[in-house]
Formats: structure tokens, sequence, C-alpha cells
């Protein structure tokens, strides 16, 4: 902090709530089974080990559906981007097992947006654990994990503090 900031006054940070998008066990991305999410490649955030079959938008935002409905990308009005990545190894699946539910291409809290077999996805991908990620963290000061334990769908998940 420089001499004259004293007499700027705290610039107030932009707080932005995601929730959880998925039923489950909220862990730590290190617990991943995939290389580039443990080691935050993609950016940072938790990952869920999913008790439903269901993807739930976590933010309000625009929202892109991957062709094979495994992923979902979000961005907020904040410019805050972020990825729900079902599972590991699930885009070898094709879309088999996954049913796209959205019909628009803007989400609000809690609005379903992929229904999925757990049970299929279990038997034919690597993991069925749930990468949630910022992926442009170049506008992020913080990311907290406010969730432990077990999660519903819309239980608050993290709070990020932009730039």
């Amino acid at each position: 902090m420089g001499f004259f900031d004293m007499f700027k006054g705290k610039k107030k940070q932009n707080v932005i709530e995601i929730f959880s998008p998925l039923n489950g066990k909220v862990i730590p991305l290190e617990e991943v089974p995939d290389e580039a999410f443990a080691q935050k490649m993609i950016g940072d955030g938790c990952a869920i080990d999913p008790t439903e079959g269901a993807i739930y938008s976590p933010i309000a935002a625009e929202i892109d559906i991957f062709d094979t409905n495994h992923a979902v990308s979000f961005e907020t009005k904040d410019e805050l981007e972020m990825i729900v990545h079902f599972g590991i190894d699930t885009v070898k699946l094709n879309g088999e097992g996954l049913k796209r539910v959205a019909t628009s291409n803007e989400a609000s809290v809690g609005d379903k947006l992929v229904e999925y077999d757990l049970a299929f996805v279990k038997e034919n991908a690597k993991s069925t654990k749930t990468p949630i990620i910022i992926t442009n963290m170049d506008i992020v000061d913080k990311i907290e994990v406010v969730a432990k334990g077990d999660v519903k769908v819309g239980d608050l998940l993290m709070k990020v503090t932009l730039k």
C-alpha cells in the first residue's frame, strides 16, 4: 500500500457466491483423478463427488453446454468464467447416459441443466468426481470454499472475490 492509498479509501471488492450445482460430498481438487484438474492447471475451485444424477446452475450466467453434455461453461455479468465438468473421461461417452435439459443459453441459480445416469457413468467413465472450476483466475483475488462435507443443490459452495 502506497502513502496516498490511505487517502483514497478502500475499494469495495466484488464477492460472487457460487452455489452447489449437484448433490454430493465436497472434496478438494487434489482428489480428482485427473492431473489437469488436481494440479489446478485449468483453474481453481473445488469438486463434488455426486450422489444424484443432475447438474444445476451454480450461478446466474450465460451458459454453454458441451455437445457431449459432460460439461457446462458459465460467464457472469461480472465476467467471471467457470466450468462444471461432470466426471473424468466422460467426454468419451459421447453423450451416452447424459441428457441436456436446458433450453436456453442463460441460466439462473438452481436451473436444471443436464441429467445423467449416475450408475451408467460410474460404470463407464474413469470417475464421477465433478470439478467446479473458476477458469479466468487473472480477475480473481481469492476463492473461499465455504461448504464442507455433504451439500445439496443450492447450498453455498464458494465465495469468489474479484480483484
